[in-house]
């Protein structure tokens, strides 16, 4: 293991090379959904007392954090895989940026195991105004911001430019185990490329990552499928400043000053009707449920997610309207770019939840989940399930079309489960460009989930929107 000598790199922002990658199978322990920390550390070390490789591999995770050397090591969470390193530490914080390729305005969320754990990293109680949220929402897919402590440890890297830091507690188990092992609080944005579609899997880690790090826990599928919620309860209002697994209704229903909670975030074109939102501190829609207040410091983004194009496929996305569909603007996309590679084969990945078979394009001539035939990470067994069906066109030129659709059905709560699993098999498959139905704003799922934050992540994802 050795740093890349890449020279468009800062000095201390060099990526590791030539780690070897191990994935280390968290679910061959036997642990409790809920517990306090030093159940965790107690099943940890009975784990490694018993020897042996895997004994050594996890021993040699947790210890890679627990006393700060480099490289981070990937880790499951609820919402998605997180790519965790000593947040005290400038160099550990500093080779998280390295291995991401991650922007250093871009600040990160510390993880704690437990209430306990998160009060001794900031010498004392949370301020009250978070109580009710702390009750409802944790350990889950919610981010609260605090106050840098007036005598920090945390690396300055952690915040930068900022006067709070993000904060939350996981509800995954082996996120929790894995975070109360090493005792540390952990900085840990998602452990992709940064750009890229957030990874949902260890295969998902592993394709991006191995030779960069050496550690991936697997933990299994993500529950959620989109990042936590960022909510700044310091404001006056309250503001979300990323959607994602706690609602903004869900939010309103606690009472109390949470009832004024607004939008701390640019909305994309969907998410309000079509019409873009204004942009600036302060500014509003004309409804009341639609005010919004972007709010910086020192010009650099006070959540993740704030600034940066995320989740990009390597194919081209572009989202079409309900209008667009009908008016056979899909069919016309599709020619057009086929025009533009007259002698290329091109490979279109489709996400439908309600269009008809292939957005009308094709018949189907085979079905059955696609894969790229490659194999699955020594010692995963992850899977979502999605099957992608394939149907293949000819054009009068002898150009050939291959259609990939991934049909979700109407259930918001499975886009939100599996959008970026998609994105990534079409990847995989080659896809050249992908359509996708574009989410309407006033959709609700049934499970509470957040439409807001499927759009947030399916339009920064996006190339070109087709309405």
């Amino acid at each position: 293991m050795e740093h890349s000598s890449t020279s468009d790199l800062p000095v201390g922002y060099q990526p590791y090379t030539n780690c070897k990658t191990r994935v280390v199978d968290l679910r061959t322990l036997s642990l409790p959904e809920s517990a306090e920390d030093e159940i965790y550390r107690d099943v940890y070390n009975k784990a490694i007392a018993q020897g042996g490789d895997y004994a050594r591999s996890l021993q040699s995770a947790i210890e890679s954090v627990k006393y700060g050397l480099a490289p981070p090591v990937a880790f499951p969470t609820e919402t998605v895989y997180g790519l965790g390193h000593s947040a005290i530490s400038t160099p550990c914080v500093t080779s998280i940026f390295a291995t991401k390729g991650r922007p250093s305005d871009n600040p990160l969320i510390v993880h704690a195991s437990s209430v306990a754990h998160l009060e001794r990293m900031i010498q004392g109680p949370l301020p009250t105004v978070y109580a009710p949220l702390v009750k409802k929402f944790w350990p889950g897919p919610l981010t609260i911001l605090l106050p840098v402590p007036a005598m920090s440890s945390f690396s300055p890297k952690v915040h930068p430019e900022q006067d709070t830091i993000a904060f939350r507690i996981p509800s995954n188990k082996y996120a929790r185990f894995f975070i109360a092992a090493t005792d540390t609080p952990l900085a840990g944005p998602s452990a992709n490329s940064s750009g890229k579609p957030s990874p949902t899997t260890a295969q998902h880690v592993y394709d991006d990552l191995h030779g960069k790090i050496n550690f991936i826990l697997d933990g299994g599928p993500c529950d959620v499928g989109v990042e936590s919620t960022v909510v700044d309860g310091l404001h006056d209002p309250p503001l979300i400043l990323r959607p994602g697994g706690i609602s903004l209704s869900q939010l309103r229903a606690l009472g109390g000053v949470w009832t004024k909670t607004a939008i701390g975030y640019k909305r994309h074109s969907s998410a309000n009707s079509g019409t873009p939102t204004p942009i600036g501190t302060g500014a509003t829609t004309p409804q009341e449920d639609e005010d919004m207040h972007v709010v910086d410091i020192n010009g650099a983004p006070r959540a993740p997610g704030m600034k940066y194009r995320h989740y990009a496929p390597k194919g081209r996305l572009i989202l079409f309207s309900c209008e667009a569909v009908a008016q056979g603007r899909v069919s016309e996309k599709m020619k057009e770019l086929c025009a533009l590679h007259p002698s290329q084969h091109t490979n279109i990945g489709i996400i439908t939840r309600r269009w008809g078979r292939f957005a009308g394009l094709a018949e189907p001539t085979a079905s059955g989940a696609t894969s790229n035939g490659e194999d699955p990470v020594p010692g995963s067994h992850t899977t979502l399930g999605t099957e992608v069906d394939v149907a293949t066109l000819m054009t009068n030129t002898g150009h050939s079309i291959f259609l990939h659709e991934a049909n979700l059905g109407p259930d918001i709560g499975r886009l939100a489960h599996e959008l970026f699993y998609v994105l990534r098999k079409f990847d995989d498959l080659g896809c050249n460009y992908i359509f996708a139905e574009a989410v309407d704003a006033t959709e609700e799922g049934a499970d509470g989930t957040v439409v807001d934050a499927v759009i947030d992540r399916i339009e920064k994802a996006s190339s070109e929107r087709v309405w």
